[in-house]
């Protein structure tokens, strides 16, 4: 099985340090997506990957194969990596035709021309683009260019496939589209692929697991569910799911990952704790908005609030409701009365983390 491995993986501009110490394996046929804002390095990583940026410490292998290794100096280039890269921008030659595009990928690797029409065809034909071959970029529509970028990608079938933020450019329709049949062209041809973006619904959607970045760091990495229903960093909450944050002190642990904390106001809330244990002091108590309740529920802790005003959007509501000088949001079918109210919070969906994480 051939793996890629990064290990304590750094990439250092002037002073500023992109990427940080990263650990990371990606598993043959796998499916894994890089995760964060702006600026977090997951570009800097997947382009370390690619070959087209040289870091800075740590190493990178692929199967056997030493990519990079900033102690020794090694660095393969990236046209001898072999992987396939589709962009933000796709970069189609805007005078060759969709079938000259995508073939010139071949045509580079000196594959004889028979061979080269007979895999271009495919290719097209596998991004549902067949007919449009003999057309130029600036016939075609964004997601068909976006298509014809990824078909390039794909045709001298690369060991690993790297993407970086492709469908960033299209609607929000096209880009619904775009990652179905994206992932089903990924498990079809079994290609190991990195996948970037600051969405989470992409990633939630395509990953077989997924890389959660911050300040070049690694925060959480799992799959999916995990980091959906068991995130490990108050980060992990909030950028996935928008979970609501909520200042909290003390910590009397009733039972083995469970806590008891207190908002400013003195309110106490029952929660749990994602790794079993928790200082006592200042912690962060997150909360996703659909698993706040408006009525009783079993387990539950109950919270005087004050209800504000709401959102429509489209299958429900988000109303805010306000306690300790805090906003929480909540996700409700028919809106709360503003003015005095109260909430529910069950313990097995309130997560405890230390504050300064």
């Amino acid at each position: 099985m051939t793996e890629l491995v990064l290990s304590d993986l750094s990439r250092r501009y002037g002073q500023a340090l992109a990427i940080d110490g990263i650990n990371l394996t990606v598993q043959e046929g796998e499916f894994l997506t890089l995760l964060g804002p702006s600026g977090c390095g997951k570009s800097t990583t997947l382009a370390s990957v690619a070959g087209l940026d040289q870091p800075t410490g740590g190493r990178i292998t692929f199967g056997d194969r030493v990519l990079a290794d900033a102690a020794t100096g090694a660095y393969l280039p990236p046209e001898a990596r072999g992987f396939g890269v589709v962009f933000q921008s796709y970069a189609l030659w805007p005078h060759l035709t969709v079938e000259d595009n995508v073939g010139m990928a071949l045509k580079l690797r000196k594959v004889p021309a028979a061979e080269r029409a007979k895999r271009t065809s495919e290719a097209l034909e596998l991004v549902e683009l067949g007919p449009l071959a003999k057309r130029y970029p600036g016939e075609l529509s964004g997601g068909q260019q976006q298509r014809v970028a990824l078909a390039r990608a794909i045709v001298f079938r690369p060991p690993l496939l790297l993407l970086d933020e492709p469908l960033s450019n299209l609607d929000a329709q096209l880009r619904q589209q775009a990652r179905v049949w994206l992932k089903d062209i990924q498990r079809e041809l079994g290609l190991t692929t990195i996948y970037v973006t600051h969405d989470q619904d992409e990633a939630l959607a395509m990953s077989d697991r997924i890389v959660v970045m911050r300040g070049g760091k690694v925060v959480q990495l799992g799959t999916p569910q995990q980091i959906y229903t068991d995130p490990r960093h108050p980060f992990a909450a909030s950028f996935i799911g928008n979970a609501n944050l909520l200042a909290v002190t003390g910590s009397a642990v009733s039972e083995p990952g469970a806590c008891t904390v207190t908002l400013p106001d003195g309110q106490a809330i029952r929660a749990r704790t994602p790794t079993g244990d928790l200082a006592a002091g200042d912690q962060l108590l997150a909360v996703r908005p659909h698993l706040v309740s408006c009525t009783p529920c079993e387990n539950a802790s109950e919270i005087n609030v004050a209800f504000g005003a709401e959102s429509y959007l489209g299958d429900h509501f988000e109303q805010e409701a306000h306690v300790a000088g805090a906003a929480i949001r909540l996700n409700v079918e028919t809106p709360q009365p503003c003015g005095a109210g109260r909430i529910w919070i069950r313990q097995q969906d309130a997560v405890v983390f230390t504050a300064d994480q």
